[in-house]
Parts: C-alpha cells; structure tokens; sequence
C-alpha cells in the first residue's frame, strides 16, 4: 500500500460545475493497494477524509455524477465510522450485489435504471483495479460505495412518493416529504441481508399499484417476442390494410384463429378485443380513435403502465367508508362502499383546453332545478359574439341579463356591440328547466377551482366515444340513481317521496346530505380490473406524454 503518488499516476482535477446546488468535486490522486485484507481499511480512510467536512445541503460530485442524497448518506457514514458498506477486499459483497441487480432492472419497479449511476457504477467495478499494477484503487472503490448508498436512497425515494411534481409534472427531489427515516431503515437491511425487503416494504401498498406492478411484468413477458409497427391507413376496403391489421392484432394477441367463421368475422372479433382492452367502442371497426390506438407501439404502452405507477405514488388509496372516485380518461364516475362498488356511471370531463381539475373534497349538498350563472370567460368569449350577431339568443336559450345589483334587465335594451371580452358589466343566468346546461341537479362541492358534478341538457353526448368536451365540470349520466343513493339514509329529513315531490314541482331547492360523502377527481390511463385484465385509457390531456419526457430528460 502507498499514497506517494508517481507522476504518471497523477490525475487531473475533476470539472468544477458552476451550479451552486453541487458540491465541488476535490482532486484525488490515485490510492493502490496490493493486500486485499488492507483495502478496506484504505476505503474507510478516503469516505471518511471525502464526508467529513462535506456540506450537505449541496449536491456531492462523486465521479462526475451528482448524488442528491447528501444529507442522507453523510449521516448513515457518520453513524457506521465511515466504513465502506457495499463491497469487502475490493469486490461488491452479497448485498452490493442485490443492490446493484435490483438497480440494473429498475424497469420491474416503473423507474429508469440510469437515474440510479448505473453505467458509473459499472465502469468502477470492471476498473476496481489499475489497469498497470494490477492493484486496487481504493480512490474508485470510495466512490463506487458512495455511488451505491446514493443509489439505494435515491432509488428508495422514487419508489416510496415519485420523481415527479403532481401538478408541474417536473422532476422534484422528495426526500424531504418522506416520513420514514431511510438512514435506520439501510442500517437494519443491512445487519439483516434483506436489501430488497427494505425497498419493496417502502412501495405504495395500495392495490392498483400492486396489480400494475406485477401487470407491466406480466405484459413485458408476454410480449417479449412481439413488436408491432404502425398502419400506413386506415382504408378499410384496402386488401393490403387488412394483412397489415391483421399482423398488427396477432403481435398484440387480439387475433385468435380458433375463432369460428371467416376471416373477416376474425377479423372483427380481434378488433372488438382491441377496442375492449383500450377503452373504445366496440364496434368492430377502425374508427378515428381505433386508428389512433393502434398506432402505439408495445414500448408505449410500457411507459403508459410506468406513468401511473408513478402517480399511484403520488397519493395514498382512499381509506373512507364511502366515496366518489371520478377517472377523467376512463371518462367515468364510481362510488365505492366498504371497498364494493355500488354504482357506477358514464361522465362527460373538460375539453383538453378546459381540463377538469385533480381534487379532492366532500359533496355536502345538491340542488334540485338549478339555475346556470355562466362564468365570465364563457360569457364573454362564447356567447357575446353570438349576441353582437343575434340577440334573439338569449330568448331561445332562456337567459336572463343581470345587472350589477341581480336585478334583471331588458337585454333588447343593451347595444351589445359596445361591450368587449375585458369590459362585460353584465351576468348572464339561465332559467331552471330540464333545457338549462345543468339538468335538473347539480352536485356541490367545495374547490377553488368552481367546478362541479351536474346533469344535462344533451344526453345523448353520453354515448359518444370521446367525452372530453365540458368546460371542466363533470357531467353526469346516471344523476337520478347518484341522488338517491345520496338520501337513501335520510328517511326522516328528506325522504324518496319527498325527493320525487320536488322533482315534480319543478322549483329550486337545496338538498344538505345526512352524510356528506368525500369525491375525488383523478387521472389514470392504465387501471387493472378486478378479473386482474389490464385496460389503457387515450392520455386525453397527454398528461403521460408530460411525464415522460420530464422522466427521460437529461
């Protein structure tokens, strides 16, 4: 062993970054050991000369890679004398080994194995020796067991809470909301040889996490000889259209030969799979958004079940007794008692440029026959240069024109060319009537964004493929059964007769809940069902193509 360092063994200073979140990178010179029984201890030397005086609210450069975890990982050196954890005499022990397999397959847990040094790390242990002596480089062992304690939080932390910022969908450094302390829970994996115990303990528990987990494993596996390419059309009498479908549904499994009938009933079939499986009507045919779907490729599908992986660790499961749980792409509502469903409907969500908002809050009341105030933006933008046009709008739509004191005014009185998309002193409401936007029910409840679940006026939009066309509240198809399932329990108060009374009355009226019952609003592309089938939903808002490329950007 010997730290007088020959000239040719000299080594250059590492680039100093200019960031001020990063820590310097300190020149080293190269440390040979020959003995195996002495390296150890030379490792111990140099983690504990780089870590002592480190400043842990920096990013440390180790290897030209940076390594967020600073704090973490000083304290778990400080508590264990600097001692190297991950390799003994030089070479990677049992659980640097299961550390560094679990890392190379990040994929298994929905994360990216080169957000974890992996090629760094690599490239230490195949020069764990000087290339000349043939001796240990204590320098490159350091920085190889600092890069897989980093690792190890690192990783530990994306697959506990995410990556991600759940309303920029930018990369945040979480690990200042993790409510486990990582230092004990490293130190106990290690005394117990359960690395990999300690890291899946630490994954979301909530189901659909769990079952997308083992379903992006199931679906690697199933197609991991399958690849599919993209349609060149969509021209459903083309001879060469259908051999292209057809390739296209027996490499995502659609198309099954046994199915009895010629080959365009198998055909038809196999589409109708496809539809199934991505949400789609199941016509049999290649419409617009038939076409679309299958124009992703298996590797899209990949991210898509990794993405919301990802947001299912964002958030916990919802522990209530009772609850309303909206998906915007699966473009419907369910509510869950005592973890069944007990009914569920189809809805109509924002348009993607007025998305409904993610939320969580408590439906406390609804109204019978509400009137419809129509917000500013739409008053403005919307119906106004309808108005500059045709005035007998409002007549045939059943506004009222209110002025600044709710008093209501003659609108063939108002020179509506004189008013501008900034200057409206006007409000516009329109009558209660099973005509009005809202239905004859509207569901409150408190967010700031003033959006709301209600009826409608067009029904038939329910039967529509696509149903991102609201301007962010959430229609609602099976109003009636939702509203009485809402006063079921309140037999008393308000009870069914008198809910039907109302409704014949055809007079506004509040409804306060016996039991205000707590609504979320989320968005998740890919769901496992309860017969554990995989199911993908079209990225609407392309809220997973956000992700991705934060995910993926260097």
């Amino acid at each position: 062993m010997y730290r007088k360092i020959p000239l040719f063994f000299l080594i250059a200073t590492l680039t100093i970054l200019s960031c001020n979140k990063c820590s310097e990178q300190k020149p080293k010179a190269i440390v040979l050991v020959e003995d195996p029984g002495l390296i150890n201890e030379e490792v111990n030397t140099l983690l504990s000369e780089q870590l002592s005086d480190a400043d842990t609210s920096k990013a440390l450069i180790i290897a030209n890679d940076s390594l967020f975890s600073t704090k973490l990982f000083v304290e778990f050196y400080q508590n264990n004398d600097f001692e190297v954890t991950w390799t003994d005499k030089g070479k990677l022990n049992n659980q640097g080994d299961t550390l560094l397999h679990i890392l190379k397959n990040s994929d298994e847990y929905g994360l990216i194995a080169d957000d974890y040094h992996v090629s760094k790390i690599d490239s230490l242990i195949k020069t764990e020796k000087d290339s000349i002596t043939k001796k240990f480089d204590a320098v490159k062992l350091s920085e190889l067991d600092l890069l897989l304690t980093d690792a190890f939080f690192t990783f530990t932390i994306n697959a506990n809470i995410g990556r991600l910022n759940s309303d920029s969908l930018t990369r945040e450094w979480k690990a200042n909301q993790m409510d486990t302390n990582l230092v004990v829970v490293l130190n106990a994996a290690l005394k117990k040889n359960s690395i990999r115990s300690a890291i899946d303990s630490l994954e979301p528990k909530n189901e659909q996490y769990q079952k997308l987990k083992v379903a992006l494993k199931k679906f690697k596996f199933e197609f991991k000889d399958s690849n599919w390419d993209s349609l060149a059309s969509r021209e459903s009498d083309s001879l060469t259209f259908k051999e292209r479908l057809k390739k296209r549904l027996i490499a995502s499994h659609d198309y099954c030969s046994e199915v009895t009938g010629n080959d365009s009933i198998k055909l038809v079939k196999a589409i109708k799979n496809f539809q199934c499986k991505n949400n789609l009507i199941e016509d049999g045919k290649i419409g617009k958004l038939t076409f679309k779907s299958l124009q992703r490729t298996k590797e899209d599908y990949i991210h898509q079940i990794e993405m919301n992986m990802e947001r299912w660790r964002w958030k916990h499961a919802p522990s209530d007794k009772q609850f309303v749980w909206v998906n915007i792409p699966k473009y419907e509502m369910r509510v869950i008692e005592e973890d069944s469903l007990v009914m569920k409907s189809r809805v109509i969500t924002g348009a993607p440029d007025h998305q409904t908002p993610l939320l969580k809050s408590t439906i406390r009341y609804f109204i019978i026959y509400p009137y419809w105030t129509v917000p500013f933006s739409i008053a403005t933008k919307e119906i106004l240069p309808i108005l500059k046009r045709d005035t007998t709008y409002l007549r045939r739509k059943n506004f009222d024109v209110l002025d600044g004191n709710n008093k209501i005014v003659d609108p063939k009185k108002i020179n509506w060319k004189k008013y501008t998309k900034t200057y409206f002193p006007w409000r516009l409401r329109q009558r209660i009537g099973d005509d009005n936007s809202l239905g004859i029910l509207k569901f409150n409840f408190e967010n700031k964004y003033g959006v709301y679940l209600h009826d409608t006026d067009n029904r038939k939009l329910f039967n529509r493929e696509m149903r991102a066309m609201s301007h962010g509240c959430v229609r609602l198809e099976k109003f009636m059964d939702f509203a009485k399932f809402l006063i079921r329990d309140d037999s008393v108060k308000y009870p069914m007769d008198s809910f039907m009374m109302d409704l014949l009355m055809e007079k506004q009226k509040y409804v306060y809940l016996k039991h205000p019952i707590p609504i979320y609003i989320n968005y998740f592309t890919t769901e496992v069902d309860e017969y554990n089938e995989l199911h993908f939903y079209i990225d609407v808002y392309k809220r997973d193509e956000k992700m991705l490329k934060s995910l993926l950007k260097n």
